[in-house]
């Protein structure tokens, strides 16, 4: 198989690596590219693309050959937004980072909430935490723009996460998250959920290994630009893939 189209392998020496995954995000892509890189000089942006249709990835690579702070994957022969997640924090590590923000690429996230993220990480007097989480869901923090029924799958999905899977945290399908990423190391990192139900596979191994996880509040704002990638079949394949932590939660299996 050809080998997957990237950036330069030259990389910065650096500390935290922005990551957000994309799929026929063409009109989103430029403008998010600046936003993360003026967020923070301290960081570093991947953008992991599924070979989008678009173009997406092609506008990324250009960009990155006058960005240095800019690195771009395009994923061939592979999909789902978990295996792009995963895949860019064993990057970001093997790159010698020590942090990885996951981000969505459509602006849900406000990328000026980086820097909130990295704080929480290591906050002043306090112990130092695995995974920071934007959250949507404790006080302070909301969602704008979104239908009634994305609220009641949110709340299901997080109620689901909370009390069955037993993860200690209020918004468990946020895709908003600084990661330490030394848990790497404390974690089963194979067989993960390949899509959307990653978040909460994340968080239920990380929980299992006693990493220690914060949340901060975020506004989450629906997209404006591009649509949703959450389609009814990946809605099904969440589903199932969450029964299947609750089995083993219960069960062991």
């Amino acid at each position: 198989m050809p080998e997957d189209p990237h950036s330069s392998e030259t990389w910065l020496p650096g500390r935290v690596l922005v990551q957000a995954a994309t799929y026929n995000e063409r009109e989103n892509i430029g403008p998010l590219i600046d936003a993360i890189l003026a967020s923070s000089a301290e960081v570093q942006l991947l953008i992991i693309d599924d070979d989008s249709p678009d173009g997406t990835g092609q506008i990324a690579l250009e960009r990155a050959k006058c960005e240095p702070r800019l690195h771009v994957l395009i994923r061939r022969g592979r999909r789902g937004l978990g295996s792009a997640i995963l895949e860019g924090f064993l990057l970001a590590r093997s790159r010698g980072f020590a942090v990885s923000v996951n981000m969505d690429a459509d602006f849900s996230h406000d990328p000026a909430d980086i820097v909130r993220l990295l704080a929480a990480l290591d906050p002043v007097g306090g112990v130092p935490v695995d995974i920071a989480i934007g959250s949507r869901c404790v006080p302070g923090g909301r969602t704008l723009g979104w239908p009634l029924s994305r609220h009641l799958t949110s709340w299901l999905v997080c109620w689901f996460t909370r009390w069955i899977i037993g993860v200690p945290v209020n918004d468990s399908s946020g895709g908003f998250r600084a990661v330490r990423l030394s848990i790497l190391d404390r974690i089963d990192i194979g067989r993960f959920a390949q899509g959307y139900a990653f978040q909460e596979d994340f968080l239920w191994r990380v929980h299992r290994a006693n990493g220690r996880i914060v949340e901060i509040p975020i506004t989450f704002s629906d997209r404006t630009r591009g649509s949703s990638k959450a389609d009814f079949a990946e809605i099904c394949r969440s589903t199932r893939d969450l029964l299947r932590f609750a089995r083993r939660t219960w069960l062991g299996r």
